[in-house]
């Protein structure tokens, strides 16, 4: 069965009240006061449309959702919780919890919190939350509530060694979807004929520690990432790890492409950089980041790294993207650096960049067209 992650919609508004109503009479709350509690707990199109709510589908059909709300002093309240009894303790609900705090952190919070149901601290505890005091419970008397709250890590990291070996199983998600991905990716084709299924390798299993990235990438189509992608990441597993080329100018201005129009991520702002391919892994089965990084660089560039001088190595964590980005310090001031490789991305064949754009303040990362993990990178190099 498919599991897809999607923004919550109005339309969703029954299909989410039949979830929370379902989810919490599991707990085995007398049905006398469920009935009471559903009178007054429903999910109404204009509620969904104040939350910021993700849906998971099995199949198309919803069978759990979450929904925060965001405060001015920089918390988010994750409000709703719930999966039906049918798809309980299957990971969705990890997922979505994790995918919530993803979208706070994204956005700039540092604090996600909630009121637990009174059985539920332990999962909560279990995810990195941790009480701060509690509430009396309606639906159990003499019984408390946990209020807990999660402080979200910071998003970018030196990294001091990259320690990557490739697996030699096919990659679960594209094994147990293979026609649905066929499909997904013939559409998207139509829409992007530009789009190639080439080969690419994603992070399956991994650690960071103390400055150290370790762990296991996996081989699989670009048509089966695209799906997974698009599908909302729907999984904790799997992490769409690539690296990155920052580009800093003698004013410490940082160069970020412009992707174009025919490309599967048209009209993004983020530093130059690619997928990891088959070509990065080594005769030992390691994987060389940073000659993925030097090729991408140079390919839509055509800079060589042999003509920058290397600078800061860092990791900066997005949900389920991770960016491994290398810092590239230039001797050419940033225009001209940026007339020279809109010149060269004109003249490739693939032209990936649609333009360059030169970001010197904090305030230049305003732009909603820059993706989450590129402005965290930007704050981090520009504070």
């Amino acid at each position: 069965m498919s599991l897809k992650l999607r923004p919550a919609r109005p339309e969703d508004a029954l299909a989410l009240t039949t979830i929370m109503h379902l989810a919490k009479a599991s707990w085995g709350y007398p049905e006398e006061l469920m009935r009471e509690w559903r009178k007054h707990w429903q999910i109404t199109p204009d509620l969904l449309l104040e939350l910021d709510g993700i849906v998971a589908e099995k199949d198309g059909t919803p069978v759990a959702f979450s929904g925060a709300k965001h405060d001015a002093n920089g918390r988010v309240d994750l409000d709703y919780l719930y999966v039906a009894p049918q798809v309980q303790k299957s990971g969705i609900g990890a997922l979505l919890l994790m995918r919530s705090e993803d979208r706070a952190r994204q956005q700039g919070y540092t604090k996600i919190a909630l009121r637990s149901e009174v059985n539920a601290g332990g999962f909560y505890e279990r995810c990195g939350y941790e009480t701060t005091g509690h509430e009396p419970s309606q639906m159990a008397p003499g019984r408390f509530m946990p209020l807990m709250e999660k402080r979200l890590q910071p998003a970018v990291y030196p990294v001091s060694k990259i320690d990557l070996t490739i697996s030699g199983q096919p990659w679960a998600f594209e094994a147990a979807n293979k026609a649905a991905i066929s499909e997904y990716f013939a559409e998207k084709q139509r829409q992007i004929p530009e789009l190639w299924n080439g080969r690419t390798l994603k992070l399956t299993d991994h650690r960071f520690e103390d400055g150290v990235l370790s762990g296991t990438c996996t081989e699989c189509s670009y048509a089966a990432f695209l799906t997974w992608r698009d599908w909302g990441a729907p999984n904790l597993t799997t992490f769409n790890l690539f690296g990155s080329a920052v580009l800093r100018s003698p004013e410490g201005a940082l160069l970020y492409g412009v992707m174009s129009p025919h490309t599967a991520t048209a009209g993004l702002i983020y530093p130059m950089g690619g997928n990891l391919d088959p070509s990065d892994i080594t005769n030992s089965g390691s994987i060389d980041m940073q000659a993925s990084i030097s090729r991408e660089l140079e390919e839509e560039t055509g800079l060589s790294t042999h003509q920058l001088k290397h600078g800061e190595l860092l990791i900066i964590f997005d949900g389920a993207r991770i960016s491994v980005s290398q810092v590239f310090d230039c001797d050419r001031p940033a225009e001209d650096l940026r007339a020279a490789i809109n010149v060269h991305s004109k003249a490739s064949a693939e032209q990936e960049l649609a333009d360059v754009r030169i970001i010197k303040t904090l305030d230049d990362l305003d732009d909603p067209a820059i993706v989450p993990y590129a402005r965290d990178l930007g704050r981090y190099l520009l504070a």
